[in-house]
């Protein structure tokens, strides 16, 4: 469980084109509320979560959520969403498929895989609700209007879910080879 190793140039260059992957998801959105939206890029990072593992899913997360808040006008989240995606897709990525990708372990049976994915996604989405209204709090000063943005934030991660879990399992296949 304590596997150490170093990062090579293909883990690099997946979480690069992962962090891509859930800016650009992001981009699909709906706003609601002050600063909320709901959004595809929750839906690509806990694939990612469900498919690669803690890590991947982790850094994927947080560089592509702060790149989306850095380069479309949500400056002031960049940190927390860094924070917040990140914890959120190392949360969902170690529950659902541990730390790292791995095939030496080979394909966990579908039933057990589905409960640890599901439950990896539920503590997630825990974790990105609470980092949230603190975020908003922080930013708008309100915690009336933080309490207020709760909705879109749980049908962000409900999405987001019902992707990952829908999604994931269609992909396994083509990630084990």
């Amino acid at each position: 469980m304590s596997e150490k190793r170093l990062f090579t140039v293909k883990d690099v260059v997946y979480i690069g084109v992962f962090a891509a992957l859930c800016a650009m998801a992001t981009t699909i959105k709906i706003p609601f509320g002050v600063g909320a939206m709901v959004h595809l890029g929750t839906g690509a990072m806990l694939t990612v979560a469900l498919l690669f593992g803690g890590v991947y899913a982790g850094l994927s997360g947080a560089i592509g959520s702060a790149l989306f808040d850095l380069l479309l006008g949500f400056s002031p989240y960049t940190l927390w969403s860094f924070i917040i995606k990140g914890g959120a897709g190392f949360i969902a990525g170690t529950v659902a498929h541990g730390i790292w990708p791995s095939k030496a372990a080979g394909p966990k049976p579908f039933g057990k895989w589905l409960g640890r994915a599901a439950l990896g996604c539920f503590l997630a989405a825990a974790w990105t609700l609470g980092g949230y209204i603190l975020a908003w709090w922080q930013v708008t000063g309100s915690l009336t209007v933080a309490l207020g943005n709760i909705p879109g934030s749980l049908m962000t991660s409900g999405a987001g879910i019902v992707i990952a879990l829908l999604l994931a399992p269609r992909l396994r296949k083509i990630v084990q080879k």
